[in-house]
């Protein structure tokens, strides 16, 4: 009986007998069928009913004014899945027989319509059946062209296993043709670069019916070595029994190189090879725990080239890399295979040393015997690119033994740093261990720091000049110093509050003071006929000078502050210039055309002054005071300074002795014809306020 619960049947009866129609839908009524019944006679009808999507199709035969070979075609068009069925009194078995053939589905005679309702639910579930049958060949056609267009390498075989197909994406990755690998293992792929614990968890998961993810180092016929991610299942019979196993695989060699490459710009130096910065700290970090774990002192050793810009300057930037590489090689060569080695910056390297002892003193005692050995092993002589000499480069090393309770990573690195510095404020080349009496020192510099940042805003720095003359004593300018008042009355010396300005950056907010001073200075002195033909000279830091929108901000200036920029000295240290050669030379062009002078400060005191001298468009030399103060008593200081201003001489350069402080300096200065002269003989540095323009 139909489930009268179910969705009505949708019935199109083609029929031009409106008694026959109301027969037929009684018959399928009381034969139990859920129906919902429709008649049509005519050519258009038929087209709108058949867009509704009835079940199925009662036809009668013989229907005046519609051809039956016209509405069959119509409806094997627009609903070829409906089924058909003959209802009709005229048709004898062979014209029923011969339109069976043409698409109908079956019929009945309409002196029979008992047998009308068991017909369309045979035909309505043969349609069912017939539609499953064709949506599976349909499924299977589209997964047989997926498999076999797949990018990715689809391999089956048998439990042996054996290879019993393979797609086209298989064959062009791994460079086999069907016939080399039909019935072959898939190991074929294999050379050892797939460790057997690969295997062995993968046969375990496939016994237990399991589906196997993994990753196949394979060799391709060629011989080349590629990466496959695969995914490999078992495939089960109607009984459940596995009868194959199926592989997908997909070619991740340029993921797995990209991750590396990634993986390498992340954590390694590009020029050494060495662990960077972030790789460091992770060691360091790992070190730490280890030694909170074990009771083993680690150590971390920071160290730098000195003056390592002079081999770029003097022999090229491709011997500063060799060198900074040969670096590299030597101190991973002094070190054991568990410690981490880094380059953290330009010139430096760090080094962290894991396992040191569970002594403290002991400890030290190996990190300091370390250090020094490295210091010694990084002195001995490079090759030059060309093979045609050597040269030796001195480094300074800082040191920290940690016990892992620092707290963060970082913090052994920064006190290993501090150590560093020391060395370098001690006059580099040197090894220094932190301690704790380094931690006062830092604890007060931080001290020192915070009280300069506040005398900067509050604006507690004096400006002084001190006078300087020309060789029959005549005034000839000032230099701007600048001194650091205490509530006592004394004052903290700039040798040691301008490197600590330098080292915070304070020493910018610092420089643009002084220029505004400065310039503010000169149009004062613009306006007196006894000053407006001095120079006043102001020291600009290495820092400051190398801030990109320096000589911006100096054309600024002048558009503010009109005065004659001739009389205007700024003046460099070596520091200053060290920095990138061309850039320097460039920025001291431009300052030249803005019209103020350029002095080199301290000269003599660098080994590397005259390569600079040669190059650099310099106005004036200061003969840096330790040689004046020691010509008197050191033959080779007095050499110096004649050989600066006989230099001096030939550049046409204005030289100006700084320190002079006895008649014998002065006298010794004017028989070598020294242009200029400043120091406690002429005039000491007084406040700006306090100046006055006289002669000595």
């Amino acid at each position: 009986m139909t489930d009268h619960t179910a969705k009505p049947t949708q019935v199109l009866v083609v029929e031009d007998s409106e008694a026959d129609f109301l027969l037929v839908k009684r018959r399928l009524s009381r034969d139990g069928m859920n129906v919902i019944c429709e008649r049509v006679d005519q050519y258009q009808t038929l087209a709108d009913a058949l867009d509704r999507s009835p079940d199925v199709i009662l036809y009668d035969f013989d229907i005046p004014g519609l051809d039956f070979s016209d509405a069959l075609g119509l409806i094997k068009r627009q609903a070829n899945q409906i089924p058909v069925i003959l209802v009709s009194g005229t048709v004898n078995e062979d014209v029923a027989a011969k339109l069976l053939h043409e698409g109908l589905d079956d019929f009945v005679l309409k002196d029979n319509l008992v047998r009308l309702a068991s017909t369309i639910e045979r035909a309505l579930r043969e349609r069912t059946e017939r539609l499953g049958r064709l949506a599976a060949e349909d499924q299977l056609r589209k997964l047989a062209m997926v498999v076999e267009q797949s990018p990715a390498s689809i391999v089956i075989t048998d439990t042996r296993p054996a290879i019993e197909y393979v797609n086209d994406a298989f064959l062009s990755s791994t460079g086999y043709s069907r016939d080399e690998v039909m019935g072959r293992n898939p190991s074929l792929l294999n050379t050892g670069r797939t460790p057997p614990s690969t295997y062995q968890e993968m046969w375990s998961e496939l016994k237990r019916g399991k589906t196997w993810r993994g990753e196949f180092s394979n060799t391709r016929k060629d011989g080349s070595a590629y990466v496959e991610a695969a995914v490999v299942a078992p495939i089960r019979q109607p009984d459940g029994t596995i009868s194959h196993y199926v592989a997908i695989k997909d070619d991740i060699t340029a993921q797995r190189e990209s991750e590396a490459m990634i993986h390498r710009l992340a954590f390694y130096d590009p020029l050494t090879n060495l662990a960077n910065r972030s790789l460091l700290l992770e060691a360091l970090e790992a070190a730490m725990s280890n030694a909170c774990q074990t009771g083993l002192h680690g150590a971390i050793i920071v160290l730098d080239l000195d003056s390592f810009r002079f081999i770029n300057d003097v022999h090229g930037y491709e011997m500063g890399d060799r060198l900074l590489c040969e670096v590299g090689m030597r101190l991973r060569e002094a070190v054991d295979d568990n410690d981490t080695v880094a380059r953290i910056g330009g010139d430096q390297f760090a080094i962290v040393i894991a396992k040191l002892s569970s002594s403290v003193a002991a400890s030290i005692e190996d990190t300091q015997r370390l250090a020094s050995s490295l210091h010694e092993r990084l002195y001995e002589p490079y090759t030059l690119s060309n093979g045609k000499g050597q040269i030796r480069h001195a480094s300074s090393l800082g040191a920290y033994v940690f016990n892992g309770r620092e707290g963060r990573a970082e913090a052994p690195l920064d006190r290993a740093e501090l150590a560093l510095q020391r060395a370098k404020d001690d006059g580099r080349n040197l090894v220094r261990l932190y301690s704790p009496e380094l931690k006062a020192m830092v604890e007060a510099r931080a001290n020192t720091e915070s009280r300069l940042r506040s005398a900067i805003i509050n604006k507690d720095l004096e400006l002084h000049l001190q006078s300087q003359f020309d060789i029959e004593g005549r005034l000839i300018g000032a230099e701007m110093l600048l001194r650091w008042p205490q509530p006592n009355g004394e004052f903290i010396s700039p040798m040691i509050f301008i490197p600590l300005a330098e080292a915070t950056g304070l020493i910018l907010p610092i420089g643009e003071q002084v220029l505004d001073q400065a310039m503010s200075t000169l149009l004062a002195w613009q306006t007196q006929p006894d000053t407006r033909h001095l120079k006043l000279s102001v020291n600009v830091s290495a820092r400051q000078f190398h801030q990109p929108d320096f000589v911006d901000n100096l054309r600024s200036r002048l558009k503010r502050h009109p005065v004659d920029p001739s009389r205007l000295v700024l003046e460099l240290t070596e520091s200053v210039v060290l920095d990138d050669m061309e850039t320097t030379r460039e920025k001291m062009r431009t300052i030249r055309q803005l019209g103020m002078g350029i002095a080199l400060d301290d000269f003599g005191k660098g080994y590397s002054s005259l390569s600079y001298l040669k190059h650099l468009p310099f106005d004036l030399l200061k003969i840096d005071r330790s040689f004046v103060a020691d010509m008197l008593s050191s033959e080779s200081s007095e050499a110096i300074v004649r050989a600066i201003l006989a230099m001096g001489h030939a550049l046409k350069l204005t030289v100006i002795a700084e320190g002079v402080e006895v008649q014998q300096q002065w006298d010794l200065l004017r028989r070598e014809r020294c242009g200029g002269y400043q120091g406690y003989l002429f005039a000491r540095p007084v406040r700006l306020d306090q100046w006055q323009p006289r002669h000595y």
